[in-house]
């Protein structure tokens, strides 16, 4: 199919404003036509990936490479988590040569205008699209929040498109950024009252199960639900299935005055209850699971109100010895911290706060083998990436694993 293109557009296609422009326009222009889009769409916003946990060689090269070519970001572009936490890598025992990588797409990125905040929750920091506006987000967890809490459009875009889309401004018109595409299709009821955090997230890896690739609407929830429950009912159904797009009938904006279905039948329909949450919990804990040596929690990274929560939670105990704790958050949440005294806090009882980081994209474990989270993502990655034994639970029971 034949992509119509702006003269602007032609003009960065026929290399007009820059090699950089004229390589990501030719990428961006091939990938519409194999998705089937008729034109581009502006977008307002990027999040884009540069951790060496995934894109490896290969994808600092590329980075590099298009750094080199005078590649700029025309639109606020920030990036999902780094392979290690920058302020800490020596002393949690990283490898120099994986460091050094890490630290060389961290300089082509920047090079090109990229904001270094390093965190899957752009929206935490500032990055926050309005209901409507066009964006191009990478990470999963981020691209469920901006769709279905924010009303944004962004479709899963692969680490190297996204680039492409911060240095143009542009996307191919296809998939979530078309209106008649985000409506539901699948109808998920839930039948269980008073859900906590840990609820959210194992309610989150059913509709991802549930949903696969289509888009559901959820009865059943109220409007008091937070952010938080938010992200992580997003982050987990974006790793159990590919849900880039879910409606919370009452709660999210596409799903507050309007018929998400647009007329039509669901699909299919669901019931979720109290025992099919709690049938769940138990399957996503590891068979022959010791005693957790380590607690992890921040997968999708804690908000400020997560981490006060928290050191409420640590008043009056300490990390055992032989045993560790990490909170993985953004550096604006830390630096919040550190004014509060919480980090001090939280620092003296053994616990460690990783910035910019995540464990999924990380080879961070080494040592140990049983690990407790409060995360459905997770619980969901880590006994694969890392080959570890996964405890699943609610905050307050990780604290009491690994503290005295």
């Amino acid at each position: 199919m034949k992509m119509h293109l702006t003269d602007e557009e032609k003009a960065m296609f026929e290399g007009k404003q820059g090699e950089a422009k004229k390589v990501a326009m030719e990428i961006l222009t091939d990938v519409g036509r194999a998705m089937g889009a008729e034109s581009f769409v502006k977008v307002v916003s990027v999040q884009a990936m540069a951790h060496f946990g995934s894109l490896h060689i290969a994808g600092r090269d590329w980075l590099e490479k298009l750094a080199c070519m005078g590649g700029k970001c025309c639109v606020p572009t920030t990036q999902d988590p780094a392979s290690i936490p920058f302020s800490c890598w020596k002393e949690m025992g990283y490898d120099e040569e994986y460091a050094k990588n890490q630290y060389r797409l961290a300089e082509a990125v920047i090079k090109m205008g990229e904001m270094p905040k390093w965190s899957c929750t752009p929206y935490y920091q500032g990055s926050v699209p309005r209901a409507g506006q066009s964006i191009a987000w990478a990470e999963s967890s981020a691209v469920s929040f901006a769709n279905s809490v924010l009303g944004a459009k962004t479709n899963r875009t692969p680490a190297g498109i996204a680039i492409c889309a911060a240095i143009t401004g542009r996307m191919p018109m296809y998939g979530l950024y078309i209106d008649e595409n985000r409506n539901a299709e699948i109808k998920i009821n839930v039948d269980a009252d008073n859900l906590t955090h840990l609820d959210y997230n194992t309610l989150g890896i059913i509709v991802g199960k549930l949903s696969g690739s289509k888009i559901p609407a959820i009865y059943g929830l109220n409007n008091s639900m937070t952010n938080d429950d938010l992200k992580y009912l997003g982050a987990s159904a974006a790793s159990s299935g590919q849900v880039a797009l879910y409606h919370v009938n009452g709660v999210t904006p596409e799903a507050m005055f309007k018929d998400v279905f647009a007329g039509k039948k669901p699909e299919k329909e669901f019931t979720i209850t109290r025992k099919d949450l709690n049938d769940q919990m138990e399957r996503m804990n590891s068979e022959g699971a010791g005693e957790p040596e380590l607690a992890v929690v921040g997968c999708p990274h804690y908000s400020s109100e997560e981490v006060i929560r928290l050191a409420r939670l640590m008043e009056g105990r300490r990390v055992a010895d032989k045993k560790a704790f990490w909170v993985f958050t953004t550096a604006e949440t830390e630096s919040l911290a550190e004014r509060m005294g919480i980090k001090e806090q939280l620092e003296e009882s053994g616990v460690r706060i990783m910035a910019q980081t995540c464990l999924v994209i990380s080879p961070l474990v080494g040592k140990y083998k049983n690990l407790i989270t409060d995360s459905g993502k997770f619980a969901s990655y880590l006994p694969s990436e890392h080959n570890i034994k996964i405890r699943y639970d609610e905050t307050e029971k990780c604290v009491e694993a690994v503290t005295v």
